[in-house]
């Protein structure tokens, strides 16, 4: 099946490819929008072609501040238009993904500089100024999002088609899907369901504090109303960006200069019950020639949404939570000050408070009060990032920057029996990380197609991880499990740009081509020294296409809490096991963590091709492939211990002991032993040593085809038109250890299923602006009983109306209003067979339980 799906997207990239070479007759036909702009500020005239062409246009203010721009009469298309404007200002305009990115320009033999300054906007992807990705980059604009009715940055990561929203996310029923890690409330990125340990979040381009146990990060922390924009990259990156990059990195841009206030209120519901919604925010700020600010704050109270709300779920106990309640203050501040022509200091932060609770009814009871637990959170994060940026000779820059950051997350867990609690459960999680890093980027040599330039640093980071658990019992409180784990990192990497071929070189069938070299290395005290190496191609044979291909390594360490954890040891009767072990006498059950953990390695390589069809005015589509052979990854043995004495899992089964054998193995665990048979313990009378704690065993082999495409279009007197589309298709296969069968890790329920896709279209006249999304998800399957049965695909469709007042003056003006209807038709997640009496029957990892949500806003700048 994957074969055919790569020879059609390769088939119809080249009939594309073929159609789009330039045209001289058809190209005369294309047809921009007529502009009749007079001399006014530069921004806003950027304002202005961005809400007439309905492109999202991105630049810092400080760079465009007190700047004139020409006047501009004629027909333009959005790209052009903006050139016009900025024509002389040493900026340049880059469409990428469907938003305009104005950035510092580099000229052949030097870099253009305004007022010796840089104002230049870094892509995800290289760490080169004005330097292109060679991994395809997808782009979502704070504006873009807010159009689409997507609230906040949890909710974009999960809309993503490449992304899973296993693990750790709020949306999820309950444990047992999509490895439910969910304790804090948080949202995380996992790209291609590699976890969300192998996806690596960044703010500002730092890394903050992990979240609770699993090392994720809460992408939720940031509001949406503090952010400019997101990139994410779905390759592997930790030849720039290091370890926990394995499947891609996303990068959250906060907005670093604003002038004025907004303020916006926000009331939502889910029409079937629950989840009533109220968000608050206020983002202010300036900003003058040297510098400028922005400080965000932003509240939000949702609601639960319980069993009885939802018309599908009538096995489960009516209290039971679906979706639990949660209750965020976030606070985010950034700004930055030059101090002289050639030396600059930025400051960026973020404090988030968050509780969550939830109530589990593992059988039909009346409540969790009566039978069932309560669970409790409360999140704190903060981080500050200061950073001092120096121009040096020769067109050369330098950063030093560090950052402090902690993430505590406390939990109480009370279990009822028969109406009173028999059991309290009290884990606390902190996560601390200090960095500090120096780097460096400038030119080497020229090329015939430009500057080759080189970027190079060295830094030092230190995460600890925190655990102090304890339980209550009968009223006695003891300790659970005591854990503090530290491990310092020293790294450097560098990257090079070959620019080998440019346009202006005039040569046939060469428009561009670019070379990309990186390599990083890292120390993990105690674990291991890693390289990763990440080479790059960008080929453009003529301006309407552009070919990226790209190869890399990369590596994820072992997490604090695999190798910190206790490792525990039991002596488990022999009837446990089917088929049973040698003799009947008892089992050594060696489980938990392990500290001769190695780190997880992956091999990564990307194609893709752009298209920008001359005879297609607005249009681009982008087609690509990516393949991910992951190996060395951390896992038990044997999913399911009872199973151990299968023939596949002899490697992990060490038969007739001898005495010295098992009292090795017990004095070498760093926890309990626990004799769960009805006699004595005798270290000559054990039938076999079981050791299925963490190890480096498995190996996933991941392929797939990512799509993507936009156009625009101007409909003259009724408005502009924009569609957005994106999909993505992954086959995953898991061999837990050697010899045993391939697992499928993709098309089966609680995975992320083959196809996934999301299509917008956006129209906009004057200041009315609509909008409506829809959302697919393929098919899945079953497997957990037999036979195995079919999950159906799901599709919703979100539709959001904004309109901006017209008054020019007074409480009215700079208003704007919004509505918007998540699930238009209240489509009903597709039921799924229940593996226990209260199961609630759907699977929450891909399929909302939200139902139809309707939710106002109001939003105005003052």
């Amino acid at each position: 099946m994957m074969m055919k799906i790569a020879m059609w997207a390769f088939s119809s990239a080249m009939a594309i490819v073929a159609a789009t070479a330039p045209i001289p007759t058809i190209a005369a036909l294309n047809q921009g929008e007529e502009f009749h702009l007079d001399r006014q500020d530069l921004a806003d005239a950027l304002a202005l072609v961005g809400r007439s062409t309905n492109y999202e246009i991105i630049f810092q203010p400080r760079s465009v501040k007190g700047r004139q721009a020409p006047p501009l009469r004629g027909t333009y298309t959005a790209i052009e238009a903006v050139e016009a404007l900025i024509k002389g200002t040493g900026l340049e305009a880059v469409d990428q993904d469907g938003a305009i990115l104005i950035r510092e320009r580099f000229s052949e033999t030097t870099s253009e500089k305004t007022e010796g300054r840089e104002i230049g906007i870094i892509v995800t992807g290289t760490r080169i100024r004005g330097g292109p990705s060679t991994s395809p980059v997808t782009t979502i604009g704070r504006q873009e999002a807010l159009a689409a009715g997507q609230t906040d940055l949890g909710q974009i990561i999960r809309d993503l088609p490449q992304n899973f929203a296993g693990g750790q996310n709020p949306t999820l029923s309950a444990a047992g899907q999509g490895g439910f890690t969910n304790v804090s409330g948080s949202s995380a990125l996992n790209l291609r369901g590699l976890g969300p340990d192998a996806s690596l979040t960044l703010i500002n381009g730092h890394r903050v504090a992990f979240d609770a146990i699993s090392q994720g990060i809460d992408i939720s922390s940031i509001p949406l109303a503090a952010i400019e924009r997101i990139d994410v990259v779905a390759d592997g990156a930790s030849a720039l960006y290091g370890s926990d990059a394995v499947a891609g990195v996303a990068n959250i841009t906060l907005r670093r200069d604003i002038d004025g206030v907004v303020t916006s209120a926000r009331l939502g519901a889910a029409t079937d019950g629950g989840s009533v919604t109220q968000q608050y925010n206020i983002v202010a700020g300036s900003s003058w020639r040297t510098g400028g600010f922005m400080v965000a704050a932003d509240y939000q109270d949702s609601s639960q949404i319980t069993a009885r709300q939802r018309s599908y779920t009538g096995n489960v106990a009516p209290d039971a939570t679906l979706i639990p309640a949660q209750d965020q203050i976030s606070l985010v501040m950034a700004g930055h000050q030059a101090i002289s022509d050639a030396i600059g200091f930025e400051l960026d932060g973020h404090y988030m408070h968050r509780s969550t609770s939830r109530c589990l009814i593992a059988v039909v009871a009346s409540s969790c009060y009566a039978q069932g637990s309560v669970v409790e959170s409360t999140a704190d994060s903060w981080s500050l990032s200061p950073a001092l940026k120096v121009e040096l000779s020769a067109d050369w820059n330098a950063r030093l920057s560090g950052t402090y950051s902690k993430s505590d997350t406390e939990i109480v867990t009370s279990v009822f029996s028969a109406g009173t609690e028999t059991y309290r459960a009290l884990p606390n999680y902190s996560n601390e990380l200090k960095a500090i890093e120096l780097g460096a980027e400038g030119p080497l040599f020229s090329l015939p197609g430009g500057e080759a330039r080189l970027a190079v640093g060295a830094g030092y980071r230190s995460n600890t991880l925190t655990i102090d658990s304890r339980a209550v019992v009968g009223g006695i409180e003891a300790a659970t499990e005591a854990l503090s784990e530290t491990r310092d990192v020293a790294f450097g990497y560098g990257e090079l740009f070959l620019p080998l071929v440019a346009p202006a070189n005039g040569i046939s069938l060469i428009r561009k081509l670019n070379l990309i070299g990186a390599l990083r290395y890292e120390d993990h005290d105690n674990i291991d020294r890693v390289t990763t190496p990440k080479l790059g191609l960008l080929y453009s044979p003529f301006e309407s296409v552009e070919f990226k291909g790209s190869w890399g390594k990369s590596f994820k360490a072992p997490n604090l809490y695999q190798t910190g954890q206790l490792t525990n040891a039991q002596l488990v009767p022999s009837t446990r096991y089917n088929p049973a072990p040698p003799t009947n006498l008892p089992v050594l059950y060696l489980f938990g963590g392990n500290r001769d953990l190695e780190p997880e390695r992956a091999t990564t390589w990307t194609t893709s091709v752009a298209i920008t069809p001359t005879f297609m005015d607005g249009f681009k589509a982008e087609i690509g492939y990516f393949n991910i052979r992951y190996r060395n990854r951390i896992a038990s043995p044997v999913a399911s211990s009872g199973r151990a004495f299968q023939p596949v899992y002899s490697d992990f089964i060490q038969a007739n002991p001898s005495a010295s054998d098992v009292l090795s193995a017990i004095d070498g665990i760093t926890g309990v032993f626990t004799n769960l048979t009805t006699g004595t313990f005798d270290p000559a009378a054990v039938s076999a040593i079981f050791r299925n704690y963490l190890q480096n065993i498995s190996v996933q082999r991941l392929e797939g085809v990512d799509f993507s495409a936009s156009y625009r279009r101007d409909l003259g007197p009724y408005g502009q038109l924009s569609l957005k589309g994106s999909a993505s298709y992954l086959d995953s296969i898991r061999e837990i250890a050697p010899g045993l069968p391939l697992v499928e890790q993709a098309g089966i329920i609680f995975t992320l299923p083959h196809w996934r896709g999301r299509l917008g279209a956006n129209w906009q006249r004057d200041n009315v602006n609509l909008s409506a999304t829809g959302t697919y998800i393929g098919k899945t399957k079953d497997n957990r009983l037999s036979p195995t049965v079919k999950v159906d695909s799901f599709t919703t469709l979100d539709t959001v109306a904004t309109i901006r007042s017209g008054a020019q003056r007074g409480l009215f003006a700079d208003v704007e209003w919004q509505v918007g209807i998540q699930n238009l038709f209240n489509a009903r997640p597709p039921r799924i067979r229940a593996t226990y009496a209260a199961e609630v029957q759907a699977d929450s990892t891909n399929h909302s339980l939200y139902g139809r949500f309707v939710n106002f806003t109001l939003t105005k700048k003052w």
